[in-house]
Formats: structure tokens, C-alpha cells, sequence
């Protein structure tokens, strides 16, 4: 009994973790894809833990998101320091401990591969561009997870493999993994999602 037991477990856990056949993949991509599509507007709570090679325990932070599509986005770190991206167009500001920086050349353009990843994360927008990724697609339980591995030399020096989890009620975006090449691993989850709600400007004006 004991045995059939475990035998059982071992079946039911493996049935939450089961790979996409390409046509299913492909239906499933287009779905997240027009869900992400009809969003104007997301904003949330987030919770990011990174592990590290470099620290003997996770380190946590605590923050919220404001997004307005197509090119406006709040990233704001509330806990355990305070830390804010604004991006309003092409326009990208740096707020640390309430004194903000327009960050323009060499900064700028790092700071450009920053937001498009955190914006790409939010609105689940542009993600599945297999000119840049190798994307495996999994039926992970109650979500939707995307494996990408990337393609390009720029995005290998950075990233090992991003993960995606989607909600599959809503096909919004749940959780978010960037796995470094040094082994490090970022983790973001969010929290207290709300789409579609009207933002004001005042939150994007630094």
C-alpha cells in the first residue's frame, strides 16, 4: 500500500509538470500573447529574492509597479531601500533616496536592456521571439511556464535561461525567474494585481 502510495504521488506530481507539444505551445503562446495585448494598464505589488553565489542567504526586496502601455513604466523599491526606474517614452530616470538622475548614454543604454526585461516581464509583451529564444512551454499545474533560452551572444553574457509563469485563469503574468550566467538566480513574484485601472501621470513625472 505504502508503495502504491508513493507510486501514485510520484505520477500526480509529474503530471503537473508536463511539456507542450509544438501545436499546443503555439496555442498557448498566441493566448498569453493577446491576453497581454488587451492590458493597458497593470499595476502590482512585487516580491524579488535573488539567491547568489556571493551571499549566504537570500537576499529579499520589496517594492510596487505601475505600467501604462505602450512605453510608461514606475518600478519602485520600497523595502529594504528606496530605489525607482521611471521610464516615460524614451525618457529613463534613476531615483535613489529621492534624488532623481536622467540616465542618458552608456548608463542609459544599460539601463534600456533593464526595462525592456522588467517591462516584457510585466506585460508579457514581445516575449516569445524564438529569433531570440529557444522557448519550451510547460503545463506547470495552475500556470503556464515558458523556459527561454537565449539565442543571442549579447543576451547569453547576461542570462542563462528566464522563466515565465503565467496565471492560467487570467494568462497574465505570475512569476518571473532570470537565471544569470554566473548562477545567480532572481526571482520576482507578483502580488495584488490590477489591470486595466486608470494611473495618473503624476506617477510617471520625475
Amino acid at each position: 500500500m505504502i508503495v502504491m502510495a508513493v507510486a501514485m504521488a510520484t505520477v500526480a506530481v509529474a503530471q503537473t509538470d508536463v511539456p507542450l507539444s509544438d501545436k499546443q505551445s503555439q496555442e498557448v503562446m498566441a493566448q498569453l500573447t493577446e491576453a497581454a495585448m488587451g492590458m493597458k494598464t497593470m499595476q502590482c505589488r512585487f516580491v524579488q529574492s535573488k539567491v547568489s553565489t556571493m551571499l549566504a542567504e537570500p537576499s529579499v526586496a520589496e517594492g510596487t509597479m505601475h505600467f501604462v502601455s505602450p512605453d510608461k513604466m514606475r518600478w519602485e523599491y520600497i523595502m529594504p531601500y528606496a530605489f525607482a526606474l521611471v521610464v516615460n517614452g524614451d525618457r529613463i530616470v534613476k531615483v535613489t533616496d529621492g534624488q532623481a538622475e536622467v540616465l542618458d548614454g552608456k548608463s542609459g543604454r544599460m539601463y534600456q536592456g533593464m526595462v525592456g526585461l522588467i517591462m516584457g516581464s510585466a506585460s508579457g509583451k514581445k516575449l516569445f521571439d524564438t529569433t531570440v529564444f529557444d522557448v519550451v512551454m510547460y503545463d506547470d499545474d495552475t500556470f503556464w511556464r515558458a523556459e527561454m533560452t537565449p539565442k543571442r551572444r549579447d543576451m547569453k553574457r547576461m542570462f542563462s535561461q528566464l522563466v515565465f509563469r503565467f496565471d492560467k485563469k487570467t494568462n497574465g503574468i505570475s512569476r518571473v525567474e532570470f537565471k544569470d550566467a554566473g548562477g545567480d538566480v532572481t526571482s520576482i513574484r507578483f502580488e495584488d494585481i490590477k489591470l486595466n485601472e486608470a494611473i495618473g501621470e503624476k506617477v510617471f513625472a520625475e
